[in-house]
């Protein structure tokens, strides 16, 4: 970028391919999560040079990163329906600059062997999405729309999540061995969680990846900043859940408890 003078360019090949993937559970978490540690190869002192060089999306106009004709939304397959909040979750609260392509907040599920079906009329049309005709699609009323706004204003209201450094979080079922979450078997069911951290502030993120069920894991969260009885407090999605103790395991871990494909924040 800096040899050909613009200011970022669109993560559309494997930045997308990974994003589309790891919620899904058919990538591990690292394949993401380390393609923002370029910044140090490239000797930029830190990862956090990529916020604001690299438009990430789900989805896009092209889906060229899939090869061929095959052309198709997130929402199209693998239950993406259920899990598109938590992709965009984990596209708006991960380094980068969060792009939502038109239709992945609506769960727009076009798919076929032309560029046509990704492009669906959101306001009425011959072609529209859903196998519609002259439909007006845009739905203030879809959960997953109001829930992007809510994320998107909890994304301005804390500069951590904009601007602050990143770490994928190991993961425990037991409390006692901890490693980064991977796939075992087709595909990986899981709690990837990771931190966002700036200055003296951490927020901790997490999605489970699981669409048919709950998940739970002992997350590690950074040592120095917190100690074992401290508490960090839901910020999303619902501020009266209970908080979560900090437990010296690993270093410092809280156990964290999900909802089928859902996604969490703590402070």
């Amino acid at each position: 970028m800096e040899i050909t003078g613009i200011d970022a360019a669109l993560g559309i090949g494997g930045v997308q391919a990974s994003l589309w993937k790891v919620p899904k559970g058919y990538a591990n978490p690292t394949d993401y999560f380390d393609l923002f540690r370029n910044a140090l190869y490239l000797k930029k002192g830190s990862h956090t040079w990529t916020r604001n060089k690299v438009v990430t999306m789900i989805d896009d106009h092209d889906q060229i990163w899939r090869g061929g004709m095959d052309k198709a939304r997130f929402c199209s397959g693998d239950q993406g329906d259920k899990l598109v909040l938590a992709a965009l979750a984990l596209n708006m609260t991960t380094l980068g600059i969060p792009c939502i392509y038109y239709g992945t907040e609506q769960c727009f599920d076009g798919t076929g062997g032309s560029d046509r079906y990704i492009r669906e009329a959101f306001f009425g049309g011959a072609f529209g999405p859903f196998r519609s005709m002259s439909r007006h699609c845009f739905d203030e009323s879809n959960p997953v729309y109001k829930e992007v706004s809510r994320i998107c204003a909890i994304r301005q209201k804390y500069l951590c999540l904009r601007r602050g450094r990143q770490y994928l979080r190991e993961i425990s079922g037991d409390g006692q061995n901890f490693g980064v979450p991977v796939i075992i078997g087709d595909r990986m069911r899981s709690v990837v969680a990771w931190s966002r951290i700036f200055g003296d502030e951490e927020i901790l993120c997490a999605i489970n990846t699981n669409p048919d069920g709950p998940s739970s894991a002992w997350v590690t969260i950074d040592n120095d900043m917190h100690s074992d009885g401290n508490y960090l407090d839901c910020i999303y999605p619902d501020t009266r859940t209970k908080r979560l103790t900090v437990a010296a395991r690993n270093g410092k871990a809280v156990l964290l408890k999900l909802p089928a494909a859902g996604f969490v924040m703590y402070k």
